[in-house]
């Protein structure tokens, strides 16, 4: 009642909702920091190329995209002869880790340097993928979470870094465009001259001019390379391999 004897309402107040945080100062727990992270951003941009299927995957620091990141881990991890195996389970996608060219001095042989001024070539990933199976997305995403995945490894790395998957160029080139050419060849054999395959011979493949120019840009320069091979060299070409 108010002071005239009239009957008056009070407004009435929601019950506070259950708190279901719980923190004691002092306590053990995480620091969190909008400064000072030790975990590394990475990014992965992935390019299309003449030879259906094969893609170029390349890693670079967030913080100076003209710089490779450290893919050795990766590198070392999937060619390890115990475990790689399990690893190319796991990543589906990858097929190996190769030199970039230098498409300044483009003569075939020499690789990019991860940054101005190293000594250490610049590391691509060749990626196979089956777009008929899945998205261009879903594989970049992929491999963007193994890559991270690994790196959390304190026995790989001391501080973690996180792959992002940015996006796919569409402007598909030749894959010596990418690689240098010894690799370009491997890369060629690993693919076409499989088992059962209507390639048996060096010969077979320099026949196919559409082969020579997906991979080598034009069958000139394709057949030029090849037929400049010795037969040894052609036949030792992928390491371990029954050729």
């Amino acid at each position: 009642y108010d002071e005239s004897g009239n009957n008056v309402s009070l407004p009435t107040t929601s019950p506070s909702p259950t708190k279901k945080w719980k923190w004691t100062p002092g306590s053990g727990c995480a620091i969190i920091s909008s400064s000072g992270s030790r975990t590394r951003d990475m990014n992965l941009d992935l390019v299309e190329t003449c030879v259906g299927g094969v893609f170029i995957g390349f890693c670079t620091k967030a913080w100076a995209p003209d710089e490779s990141a450290y893919l050795f881990p990766m590198e070392k991890g999937l060619n390890d002869t115990e475990n790689g195996g399990n690893l190319a389970k796991e990543w589906k996608y990858v097929h190996s880790f190769l030199p970039r060219r230098d498409t300044n001095v483009d003569d075939g042989i020499t690789a990019m340097k991860t940054r101005k001024g190293s000594k250490w070539d610049w590391k691509v990933v060749l990626l196979l993928i089956d777009e008929g199976d899945t998205s261009i997305e879903k594989a970049g995403r992929h491999i963007a979470h193994c890559f991270s995945k690994i790196t959390r490894n304190k026995d790989v790395m001391d501080n973690p870094e996180k792959y992002t998957f940015n996006k796919c160029f569409r402007d598909p080139q030749a894959l010596n465009h990418y690689l240098l050419d010894l690799d370009v060849a491997k890369v060629l054999k690993s693919l076409v001259c499989h088992q059962g395959s209507e390639y048996t011979s060096k010969e077979d493949v320099i026949q196919d001019e559409e082969v020579m120019d997906a991979f080598f840009g034009t069958s000139e320069v394709g057949r030029a390379y090849l037929e400049d091979m010795e037969d040894e060299d052609w036949d030792f070409l992928l390491d371990g391999a029954d050729n």
